[in-house]
């Protein structure tokens, strides 16, 4: 059964990446397709053998966030088995990032998820050990390692309840696909849940918990260049709001309560998830009445009251400059961004009601009051109350940073169990 369930998606595909290749032609983004050339030769595999390290610990990642996090177990996997590095993600920004990462010997773009491609690649790189990170699951390529004898592993792996019905119609497939993996490092007991109702065999699974949390760092690489920018601004002296990773609705309930803060001294930062917004921002602070500035500008107004973040890299830096903090995609259904990043910094973290990308961090600052619930009618008197109870918010900001401090520790895990393996298994 799952045979011809894999034969079964290898016969859709080519429907399916036509369906997407004619959606891309005749769509405004179709002007992604420029570099659709340069990417053909990896996303068909149609590399030559000596263009790919042999015999490397193959690790793909999805994309910008996993190849950050995966850093540091990419470190201790070469100390470990003595191995070249080759990376594949999913994306050509994520291949960009890792090329930076001198641990990395090749990075590339993963094959597309169709079996002769997934093969060829395979044959080719002649990986010793695959590790997937996260949520990139794909049967070819899982089943061309399996069939190569190449031992596969689940790293810091998760899967949501909607994934895990939706593959529950096909379970035959992952059934035999999971059967087989040699160590399923997980982020928490419902994924290991999910997972085991897949049919990864339990005494394979380990709950280590989440990579990402490890990268976090309790003293940002910018802080310097983030109190130069408070300090242009003439800010030191204000109580200053931080919201990260905001969402047009969350803009505009900030910029609704922009005025009442203002009155009480509040000054504002926010740093959009989405850049390419600008224009769309510039239009909105154009219409409220307070003086605003771009951090990409060269000088700000001496009366700025709110001040957007328009640059990469620089936004965990300015959290640690921060009296309260809000963590945007929350009040918008987008499950939430990083809500530990403030939260290292000894920060009084704000979010909404939708953080299902995370819900184990937002449970634990609710839990141990270093988090406090918001939504779009209350944020605005939330902000209020706590600016004016220092003590209190003093007290909440120590139990974020402790929050934040218990959920590290998933890189050590995660090596434990494979070392663990390694030693099971020669």
């Amino acid at each position: 059964m799952s045979k011809f369930l894999l034969l079964l998606t290898n016969l859709v595909f080519p429907f399916a990446a036509l369906g997407v290749l004619l959606g891309f032609v005749f769509s405004p983004r179709r002007r992604v397709l420029k570099t659709l050339k340069q990417e053909l030769k990896e996303r068909f595999a149609l590399q030559k053998a000596q263009d790919i390290p042999q015999g490397a610990l193959w690790i793909h990642c999805a994309s910008v966030g996993e190849v950050k996090s995966v850093s540091g177990l990419i470190k201790e996997f070469k100390k470990l088995y003595q191995k070249e590095v080759l990376l594949t993600t999913s994306t050509a920004a994520g291949k960009a990032e890792a090329q930076k990462n001198p641990d990395i010997t090749k990075a590339m773009l993963v094959p597309l998820d169709f079996y002769p491609f997934a093969r060829r690649f395979v044959r080719n790189a002649k990986p010793y050990r695959l590790f997937i990170i996260e949520r990139e699951i794909w049967p070819n390529l899982i089943a061309a390692a399996e069939k190569a004898a190449i031992p596969v592993f689940l790293i810091n792996a998760r899967i949501s309840q909607k994934s895990a019905r939706a593959y529950k119609c096909i379970r035959p497939l992952f059934a035999d696909l999971f059967g087989k993996v040699a160590l399923a490092a997980l982020q928490d007991e419902e994924s290991a849940e999910r997972y085991g109702s897949l049919g990864l065999a339990p005494e394979r699974i380990m709950v280590c918990g989440n990579i990402k949390y490890d990268t976090l760092k309790e003293q940002p690489t910018k802080l310097a260049e983030a109190q130069a920018i408070v300090q242009k601004l003439g800010w030191q002296n204000s109580p200053i709001l931080i919201c990260g990773s905001t969402h047009p609705l969350e803009e505009e309930v900030i910029l609704k309560a922009l005025p009442v803060w203002a009155k009480q001294g509040i000054k504002v930062m926010f740093a959009p998830r989405h850049l390419e917004r600008k224009a769309e921002i510039v239009a909105a602070l154009q219409k409220q009445p307070l003086a605003y500035a771009f951090l990409s500008d060269k000088t700000y107004p001496d009366n700025c009251a709110v001040f957007c973040v328009d640059t990469m890299g620089i936004l965990q830096s300015l959290y640690a400059c921060a009296t309260l903090t809000f963590v945007g995609g929350s009040i918008v259904a987008r499950g939430a961004h990083n809500l530990l990043e403030p939260a290292i910094l000894e920060k009084t973290v704000l979010f909404g009601r939708y953080f299902y990308n995370t819900p184990d961090t937002a449970h634990a600052l609710l839990t141990s009051g270093g988090g406090v619930l918001v939504n779009e009618t209350d944020l605005q008197e939330t902000v209020l109350r706590l600016v004016q109870d220092p003590a209190a918010l003093e007290n909440m900001a120590a139990k974020a940073k402790q929050t934040a401090l218990d959920f590290k520790g998933a890189t050590q895990k995660i090596i434990d169990a494979v070392k663990n393996y390694e030693r099971t298994t020669t």
